[in-house]
């Protein structure tokens, strides 16, 4: 009877840690989004990075930096959903949450794409720029 209790005790335990874990992965995801809708707005304030024009390299190279430090927590926050996914999916009644989690690293994953073509344009950019103060 004891033990029982026990194995009670460490099962609701378990699932208060486990929903503890992932409401503060929800929030981060949360404020990671935000985050990104503030840097799409402020791209979208500039006009585009198409038609926004840099006046000196270290501009680009700053932006540049700070796209791959984005890009760098997406990626980060993709592989620690995609490693959740992986233990959830064996537990039983967990399967949905495990689904939820696939779903949110595919969407950190497609916004690191985003990121890395912005980086590559403003490479592009700043190589333009290059050549025309040479």
């Amino acid at each position: 009877m004891r033990n029982i209790k026990i194995l009670r005790f460490f099962k609701y335990l378990y699932l208060l840690i486990f929903i503890g874990v992932l409401s503060i992965s929800v929030l981060s995801v949360n404020k990671g989004y935000a985050a990104k809708n503030r840097s799409n707005s402020s791209v979208l304030n500039q006009g585009g990075s198409k038609s926004f024009q840099y006046n000196s390299i270290e501009e680009i190279d700053k932006k540049i930096n700070e796209l791959e430090e984005m890009k760098r927590g997406y990626e980060a926050k993709a592989i620690k959903q995609a490693n959740q996914a992986q233990r959830l999916q064996f537990i039983e009644g967990e399967l949905q949450a495990a689904k939820k989690n696939w779903r949110l690293a595919e969407d950190n994953r497609k916004i690191v794409v985003r990121l890395q073509k912005e980086i590559d344009e403003l490479k592009i950019e700043r190589m333009k720029l290059q050549k025309k103060r040479a």
